[in-house]
């Protein structure tokens, strides 16, 4: 501990060199004044710490170590404060009796100590703030943010989500931490108090709950809601009061940014929206001049319109909000079509814009197919209804409106037909939509009847299977060697089949326009009823045989 500078003339008008005079005249008179034998000012430098070594008093070092008026052998020593801290010691021998009044040398002294003390050292985290608000204005990020205040705080550092999952954090190097030491979700209750009028907390060690460690949390506040928290973790040295305020000050800044952040993707959002309404309802009209714009916005919003799309309708329920569940639909279909879809909510739908490789071929159509009926159960837990239409491929962007339009179209005559239907193919219902529309969906059903029932009455009473055996043949373009193959019979086992068809029904299976009518029939039953898509049931027609036999 460095000596106190003694500053004490030989007499008033001869100061010693180097002293100052203020203090020099001071001292003078004050032991002229009450005959005393030593007045001096000790310093104690570096911002009065114990004083020690020559030339200080035992009373001296007393008032400099309590901060307090001390008294020693007949000394008197009275601690002197500059900006609130002990800079220096008045003292007097021999002490003044009690009664005399000290209290005008005293504030005379400390004024002139004020001058000529050195200054207070540094604070080095009353610069941080400052610092942190110059690196924001900047252009620092919330990741540059953390490794900033890691870097001056000399410790880990970690922003937190709302779930107290850590989206970024920093450590300095020395500490050799590959990753932050986690909060536990038991201190969960501990942050639910922390807003706008508890901005932090320290988290006291808790081992059986898993915190080891002293934690000072600030929280994140954006639009009212908690959107994170700032953790500073106390690891090679203790955590000091002053870091506090700072973690306070940082966490403020990160939630200016936190809540840009979520603005700039709200607005990104709402752009996207709308970009994607004008290409499905086609609202700014079929000009090439019209169109290029049209591209252009969607491609900053980052709609990939260079590959071919699908437009697919998933319907919501009347007691639904399409607008409440499309990013919930869209989310759900993630895992199934790699990544979110763009999503579109429309008066009683969702619509969504499928990508599909460029050089799409029916193969690619059946996979997409699949990965919605894939995720039909989750789509429907948010929609309420398991079905989805989709369109033909849709090579620019005058065929989305249109597209749009015909999965609407044949949603309404699936809905009309019994609505049970999982995914559907407007380019298979082609034909079906040529005679069938949603006001006429009763007589599509009688005519369903009267081509197939007379068949299905027939296999119940004699154990047969014609159904089945029509609907493979129409499936494998009415030939007898493949509908034999695909159902594990016989050719002649096929024509005699057949032959009964004709008997039971009166329909010529030769003739072109009867294998229409029956495949229209087995489109409408398979709406109404709820089947797979053809191929699928041809498929369960076989098993259902092996079964049987």
């Amino acid at each position: 501990m460095p000596s106190p500078t003694a500053v004490e003339p030989v007499a008033p008008a001869a100061p010693s060199p180097g002293a100052d005079p203020v203090l020099s005249f001071l001292v003078g008179a004050v032991r002229e004044r009450l005959g005393l034998s030593r007045c001096a000012v000790l310093l104690a430098e570096g911002g009065g710490a114990s004083a020690g070594g020559d030339g200080a008093s035992p009373a001296a070092r007393a008032a400099l170590r309590d901060r307090a008026t001390a008294r020693h052998a007949g000394a008197l020593a009275v601690p002197l404060r500059v900006g609130g801290e002990v800079r220096g010691v008045l003292e007097l021998v021999p002490g003044p009796v009690d009664g005399v009044d000290l209290a005008g040398a005293v504030a005379l002294a400390e004024a002139a100590l004020g001058r000529c003390a050195p200054p207070p050292p540094p604070d080095p985290l009353r610069s941080l703030p400052a610092r942190l608000s110059r690196a924001v204005l900047a252009g620092a990020e919330p990741d540059d943010v953390v490794a900033l205040l890691a870097e001056l705080l000399g410790r880990p550092v970690a922003l937190l989500g709302p779930d107290l999952r850590v989206r970024t954090w920093a450590a300095p190097p020395v500490l050799h931490l590959v990753e932050p030491p986690a909060l536990p979700a038991a201190v969960a209750a501990d942050l639910d108090e922390l807003g706008p009028d508890r901005p932090s907390t320290v988290l006291l060690p808790r081992p059986l709950s898993g915190l080891t460690r002293r934690h000072l949390v600030a929280v994140l506040v954006a639009e009212g809601a908690t959107a994170g928290y700032l953790d500073l973790i106390e690891m090679g040295r203790p955590l000091a009061p002053a870091e506090t305020p700072l973690a306070e000050h940082a966490a403020t800044l990160l939630s200016l940014q936190v809540l840009g952040e979520t603005r700039r993707l709200r607005a990104a959002a709402l752009a996207r929206d709308d970009v994607l309404a004008d290409l499905l309802l086609g609202s700014r009209g079929g000009s090439p001049r019209s169109l290029d714009d049209l591209r252009r916005l969607a491609s900053h919003v980052g709609l990939d319109l260079t590959r071919p799309q699908l437009v697919v309708r998933l319907p919501v329920a009347p007691h639904r909000s399409p607008a409440a569940c499309r990013d919930a639909v869209a989310d759900a279909l993630a895992p199934v079509l790699d990544g979110p879809p763009p999503a579109h909510a429309g008066p009683d739908d969702v619509v969504l814009l499928v990508a599909l490789p460029a050089d799409a071929d029916p193969s690619a159509l059946r996979r997409v197919h699949a990965a919605l009926r894939t995720g039909l159960d989750a789509v429907a837990r948010h929609t309420g209804v398991r079905r989805a239409v989709v369109s033909g491929v849709c090579h620019d962007l005058p065929d989305l409106p249109p597209a749009l339009a015909e999965t609407r179209e044949v949603d309404r005559i699936v809905d009309a037909l019994g609505g049970r239907a999982d995914v559907v193919a407007v380019t298979e219902l082609s034909t079906l939509r040529l005679v069938v529309n949603g006001d006429r969906a009763d007589v599509a059903l009688r005519f369903a009847e009267q081509c197939l029932g007379p068949l299905r009455r027939s296999d119940e009473t004699g154990g047969g299977d014609l159904v089945e055996t029509l609907r493979c043949y129409l499936d494998c373009g009415a030939q007898v060697r493949a509908t034999a193959k695909a159902l594990g019979v016989h050719e002649n086992t096929v024509r005699y089949r057949l032959g009964r068809i004709e008997h039971v029904t009166g329909m010529d299976v030769r003739r072109f326009d009867t294998l229409l009518a029956a495949q229209l029939a087995f489109q409408v039953e398979g709406l109404g009823a709820g089947l797979e898509t053809s191929t699928t049931a041809a498929d369960g027609a076989v098993a259902a045989r092996g079964a049987r036999s």
